[in-house]
């Protein structure tokens, strides 16, 4: 039995480097169905492969990121329980340049030294670890973000704010990076180009922005919203 996890554990880490580019290059859910079809075959394995993406993470992520992806400083996002597609996006759009922002000095570096199989066993532990959950802040600002949410963000990232695919998770998102992130699309800033986030932001005023953080930050994120059906991983030295 032994044996025969370590196999398989060897292919699941082995498959997205082996992948033709051209699969690669089909977009962040061919790597990540193709390992995910493999991969939910064998519990033990994933557990394997999970326990590979925390070692990988606190390698580097943690400095900025945060401990299992919860970040303690408020500009920098919470990656915990993200959809991985949209962490494959981002990762390989720092790698490639498409994305600059405050921290490409840092992101674009690490991105570019990644291999696909490196950077699907990330997106797939950030995926699995839990986010921490905090109270509201502010309940009476995030009451006037809810109908802005409604008009300008939820026909993409969801009523619930969850996302999906290469939509992102926004539900619980730190407040300032939201207000960040939402200024820098309104100004149609070169660091994150997209004409859907221009045009969504655009007639957004600086306290529709801190109302649209609060309610997003506010939002409530299922436990476990993504490996939903697999046991949360136990490390070494967890208590």
């Amino acid at each position: 039995m032994r044996v025969r996890t370590c196999g398989a554990v060897a292919v699941i880490l082995g498959l997205a480097a082996a992948m033709p580019v051209a699969a690669l290059a089909a977009g962040p859910y061919a790597a990540l169905d193709a390992r995910l079809q493999t991969v939910e075959q064998n519990p033990p394995a994933l557990q394997s492969l999970l326990q590979a993406g925390r070692h990988q993470t606190d390698s580097f992520c943690v400095y900025c990121h945060g401990s299992a992806g919860n970040s303690v400083n408020p500009e920098i996002p919470n990656l915990a329980e993200q959809n991985p597609a949209y962490l494959l996006a981002q990762m390989r759009q720092f790698a490639d340049g498409q994305r600059r922002d405050e921290y490409v000095g840092v992101m674009q570096k690490l991105a570019g030294t990644f291999t696909p199989a490196q950077e699907v066993t990330i997106a797939l532990y950030f995926a699995s670890v839990p986010l921490t959950r905090h109270p509201v802040a502010n309940a009476t600002l995030a009451a006037q973000g809810a109908p802005l949410f409604v008009q300008h963000c939820a026909a993409c990232h969801g009523g619930s704010g969850m996302g999906r695919g290469e939509y992102p998770r926004i539900a619980g998102q730190q407040p300032k990076y939201v207000m960040r992130t939402l200024r820098n699309f309104r100004r149609d800033a070169a660091s994150r180009p997209s004409v859907v986030m221009s045009s969504a932001t655009a007639s957004l005023s600086d306290s529709d922005i801190q109302a649209l953080a609060a309610y997003v930050s506010s939002l409530s994120v299922p436990a476990g919203s993504y490996l939903a059906h697999y046991p949360n991983p136990s490390f070494p030295g967890d208590n």
